[in-house]
């Protein structure tokens, strides 16, 4: 090891290297040396050119400014004044909180919603049962954080919430992470009754639990003594019902009897477009020729007559029991102008050789909806 000195050969080294390098003093420059130099006729890159270059477009190549931290962005979504109903939807703070994206990627935000959303503000729940329906889906969510969530709607009870909650909840995996059946077991029991209906309302949509407990789930609320909870469960087993035709289709025919005219007049709608229910279409084209048309036939049997004529599994005999079903009613000027608008459109759909001359000579009917329908029709 060298102590303070340097070897002969590293002592030539460095001095080879710093005259290399320009160290010695540089010779004097010739009288040609320092004259101006004649101009190149083609500019050398980065030289003129590019000063001579336009300018780019604004903006370009600019990185996107990060987004606002979460704590940011909820400090301004908390800031919001809800208003009589606990709606935040008005704020351009609370927008900004549900645009957000990089924040709350991949879930990484979701544990600090989830202390949110046991707050005792009910702003604050709010605020982040909106964003969770977002952040926790089928690729973030597990059985532990949907427990964490079913534990705190079971316990809520703010009426300006109920139904927020109940989508949300109905929304999650909850078949997924086996947590379907106390799911059902919240909503049966849950005093707000907006949330049991959001519940119902959104738990059969989708394919995310698509699934057989959600089917009997349904069946028992279509048997429910309000009439709009029997509507919601209609819904529902309509959206099931292609997946699991044999426990729905029957319950469905059989709310066309109901006590409540909605319900009986959306019955018969749905079952009219689910190709999987088709064993009823006689039992119903039945019904639909022998309808009363004295009496207010709502807008939905109009609907369901389009629907059936629409479908293409229909036999000859089919279509021609709904062609004339079709006619009566729209023969009948007792019948709402909604309900014949729609039949007009069936009486095409089931006979399109001669249906059209029929619904043409509806163009100069003295009621101007229906001569404007006709017209459109056959255009």
């Amino acid at each position: 090891m060298l102590k303070g000195r340097f070897s002969p050969a590293l002592v030539l080294s460095i001095a080879a290297l710093a005259a290399g390098c320009g160290a010695s003093t540089p010779p004097p420059a010739s009288a040609d040396a320092t004259k101006e130099a004649p101009k190149s006729e083609t500019p050398a890159p980065g030289g003129e050119a590019a000063a001579e270059a336009p300018p780019s477009e604004e903006g370009e190549g600019d990185a996107e400014p990060p987004e606002p931290s979460f704590a940011e962005l909820r400090k301004a979504a908390m800031a919001c004044t809800p208003d009589e109903n606990g709606s935040l939807d008005d704020c351009e703070a609370f927008r900004k909180w549900l645009e957000a994206e990089q924040a709350f990627e991949n879930g990484k935000a979701n544990p600090e919603l989830l202390k949110m959303l046991g707050s005792q503000d009910p702003k604050e729940r709010r605020v982040a049962a909106e964003k969770l329906m977002q952040t926790l889906n089928e690729e973030t969510a597990d059985a532990a954080k949907v427990d964490a969530v079913l534990g705190l709607a079971e316990k809520e009870r703010d009426e300006t919430l109920g139904d927020l909650f109940g989508r949300f909840v109905a929304g999650l995996p909850l078949v997924k992470v086996g947590k379907i059946d106390r799911a059902i077991t919240i909503a049966k029991a849950h005093p707000v009754s907006d949330y049991t209906d959001a519940f119902v309302r959104v738990v059969g949509f989708g394919s995310t639990n698509r699934d057989p407990k959600v089917v009997a789930y349904g069946i028992e609320v279509s048997k429910d003594a309000s009439a709009s909870r029997r509507s919601l469960a209609l819904n529902l087993l309509g959206d099931l019902a292609p997946y699991f035709p044999d426990e729905t289709c029957k319950v469905i025919n059989a709310l066309r009897a109901d006590k409540d005219d909605f319900v009986k007049n959306r019955a018969a709608e749905r079952i009219a477009s689910i190709a999987k229910c088709a064993s009823f279409t006689d039992k119903l084209l039945d019904d639909l020729s022998t309808i009363d048309v004295k009496k207010n036939i709502g807008f939905e049997t109009g609907m369901a007559l389009e629907k059936i004529c629409k479908r293409s599994d229909l036999t000859p005999a089919q279509r021609s029991k709904g062609s004339k079903a079709a006619r009566r009613i729209t023969d009948a000027p007792t019948v709402h102008t909604n309900t014949r608008s729609y039949t007009m459109a069936a009486i095409i759909g089931c006979d399109p050789k001669d249906g059209p001359a029929y619904v043409a000579k509806y163009k100069n009917d003295k009621d101007k909806t229906i001569a404007a329908r006709a017209a459109e029709l056959t255009k």
